[in-house]
């Protein structure tokens, strides 16, 4: 049996202390705690219903105790532009964090584990002492930043703000309201836990906490334990039809920024990091408590199943290999979800329903066909908002998919929003353009990326004709850079001109910054009685690990661009490309093309489809994208 040691007496840590005494797996356990028994902060805990069902498997006594303790509902609901939205068919429960640790601490001492309060005790000076050694330290751990090096850590905060409030205003389910100020936008999280009280938690952008002057506030409650008072007063300014006359209840409430923490390694010989000293994801999707509550299950089976004389370090890499897969899926819906609310103030003029159906789709948690089960009236609202704030044209949207709705660029009205580019020998070119333009597509690009004659303007002159008569629009892509074909697409008269910036693989910063420069006065220089288009490389890193996308992006947008062409090499994941997309449109506001591997054709994704078909509506639907380029089909969807 192990002699175990666990720094910190956060939830994570006690449920693994009494895990570990309750399966007879240690001889003893010591929770070293640094402050008092009853000092805590924040308010309210939330756990799905999936949490609690693994609570119960673990250990029934300590999961009747969190029940008797806690409030549940199904709902959420969501008001913004003058409208609430009610959203069904989830599964929540929340308790008092203060109540949530009172039960805990109780369940560990009945098994026999040792609780030492006011005890800053450093896990690396336990490790000698004790056969396991867990910092549970939280997402400021001590322990993971004295062995940065060896944990692999990366700590990356939020470009939001939030704080924690809490409040006696009533609030029957997990509720979000939108407000917008002469300051800017702010947005609460707000949920019952128990015995009348409620959490409330308020986000916004830096540069409107900035215009509110709560950088000078914040500086002023800097101190442990002391809250911003200021804060408070505005926000309950702020929200006052949300609040009715309730104030806001503080505890250390301060704005902070979220800490996005990631390890290459959750272990070091017989140290072990749990819960959000380990990762750390957003509490938009879910709370640090509830996956410290997880890895507590976890490590503790891992260690149970030890054999004699088989080192603790098995049972620490076991454990890593069965929950790194968990929390990292946790970590991808949480890191797009923390984006989301960083910039819910872009779309706070948006049309609610479409609204909404951003915020349910901001993760790819549940796909097209799982939204239309549970909320059938909602998707189908969302699908008519996006379809009545498309330009109008004569003749309807045919099949109903997103794509068929028209789309404005510029000065120039498509039909729909299948894009789709002519790649082949230039002999052939005019003939593949017009057919794509009978096929549907309505916008055809013809790829002038290769050298092309300078004696076929003529030709292309007709073509143009030919395709406008189909009802579609014929433009030219070209390089960056490449000025003669440039003269040629304008003596063409070619309406929409796309020019695909060069990809710039890794470059310092004084190179990115050159050759933006050079990419900013290519496409000034291009005629004005043309639309213009920047084509981008999707680099292979995540959306929000660089922002170098986005700096091209904007660079283009200054220099007279209407539109954003994201391109991506074949075999790129789906959700990988939207995360982009979803990214430079927010920054630049205008229409973002998606280019897909596979061709399409514009009838409803429908039944339990969730391939490309239905998720490439659902980016539409919900603003993400504006249009797909590929190739026409005429058979089913996919």
């Amino acid at each position: 049996m192990l002699d175990v040691a666990v720094v910190g007496g956060g939830p994570g840590g006690l449920f693994l202390a009494r895990l570990l005494m309750l399966q007879k797996t240690a001889r003893q356990v010591t929770v070293h705690e640094r402050n008092a028994p009853d000092a805590t902060f924040g308010f309210g805990v939330v756990f799905s219903d999936r949490t609690m069902s693994a609570f119960e498997r673990a250990d029934p006594a300590t999961h009747r105790r969190i029940v008797e303790a806690s409030v549940a509902w199904t709902d959420m609901e969501l008001r913004q532009g003058g409208r609430s939205l009610r959203y069904g068919g989830y599964g929540f429960t929340a308790v008092s964090r203060k109540t949530l640790l009172a039960v805990l601490q109780e369940q560990a001492a009945d098994a026999g584990v040792r609780l030492c309060f006011q005890d800053p005790a450093e896990a690396l000076d336990l490790t000698a002492r004790h056969d396991v050694v867990v910092a549970a330290d939280g997402v400021n751990s001590a322990t993971r930043r004295a062995l940065s090096d060896r944990f692999g850590a990366v700590e990356r905060p939020g470009a939001g703000k939030y704080v924690w409030f809490g409040t006696r205003a009533p609030f029957e389910v997990v509720t979000f309201p939108f407000v917008q100020t002469a300051f800017g936008a702010f947005a609460a999280h707000a949920y019952p836990y128990g015995e009348g009280l409620h959490t409330f938690i308020v986000e916004t952008d830096e540069t409107t906490w900035r215009a509110a002057g709560l950088e000078t506030s914040t500086e002023r409650a800097a101190a442990p334990g002391v809250s911003d008072t200021y804060a408070q007063e505005l926000m309950e300014q702020v929200f006052a039809e949300q609040l009715q006359g309730h104030p806001l209840l503080v505890n250390n409430s301060k704005w902070a920024n979220f800490l996005h923490v990631t390890n290459r390694s959750w272990s070091h010989r017989n140290l072990v990091l749990l819960g959000d000293a380990a990762h750390t994801a957003h509490f938009s999707v879910g709370s640090g408590t509830k996956m410290a509550m997880e890895d507590a299950i976890g490590l503790a089976g891992e260690l149970a199943a030890n054999t004699v004389g088989e080192p603790v370090e098995s049972a620490l890499a076991r454990y890593e290999a069965r929950r790194r897969p968990e929390t990292e899926r946790t970590q991808r819906w949480a890191l797009p979800s923390m984006r989301w609310w960083e910039t819910f103030g872009s779309r706070m003029d948006w049309d609610p329903d479409r609204f909404g159906f951003h915020f349910l789709t901001r993760t790819d948690a549940i796909g097209l066909a799982g939204l239309r089960r549970r909320h059938p009236e909602r998707i189908a609202a969302a699908e008519e908002a996006y379809v009545h704030d498309a330009p109008r044209t004569a003749a309807p949207a045919p099949g109903g998919h997103a794509l068929g709705t028209p789309l404005r660029l510029g000065a120039v009205l498509l039909r729909n929003r299948l894009v789709t580019v002519a790649a082949d020998r230039a002999e052939r070119q005019i003939r593949l353009c017009e057919a794509y333009s009978v096929a549907g597509s309505a916008l055809v690009l013809a790829d002038w990326r290769r050298p092309v004659g300078a004696g076929e303007s003529d030709a292309w002159r007709a073509a143009l004709e030919r395709v406008s008569s189909d009802g579609s629009v014929l433009g030219v892509v070209l390089r960056a850079f490449d000025a003669a074909a440039a003269d040629r697409a304008e003596a063409v008269g070619f309406p929409v001109v796309e020019v695909v910036l060069d990809d710039t693989g890794h470059p310092s910063d004084a190179e990115a910054a050159e050759q933006q420069l050079l990419e900013r006065k290519f496409l000034g220089s291009l005629p004005a009685g043309a639309v213009l288009i920047a084509g981008l490389g999707c680099p292979a890193s995540g959306a929000y690990e660089s922002d170098l996308l986005v700096t091209r992006a904007l660079g283009a947008a200054e220099a007279g661009a209407s539109a954003l062409h994201l391109r991506a090499p074949d075999g790129t994941a789906p959700a990988h490309v939207l995360e982009h997309a979803d990214r430079i449109r927010t920054a630049t506001a205008l229409p973002v093309v998606l280019a897909a591997e596979d061709g399409w054709v514009m009838e409803t994704p429908s039944g339990r489809a969730e391939g490309r078909h239905a998720l490439l509506h659902t980016a539409l639907v919900a603003g993400r994208i504006d249009a797909v380029s590929g190739r026409p089909l005429t058979g089913p969807g996919r």
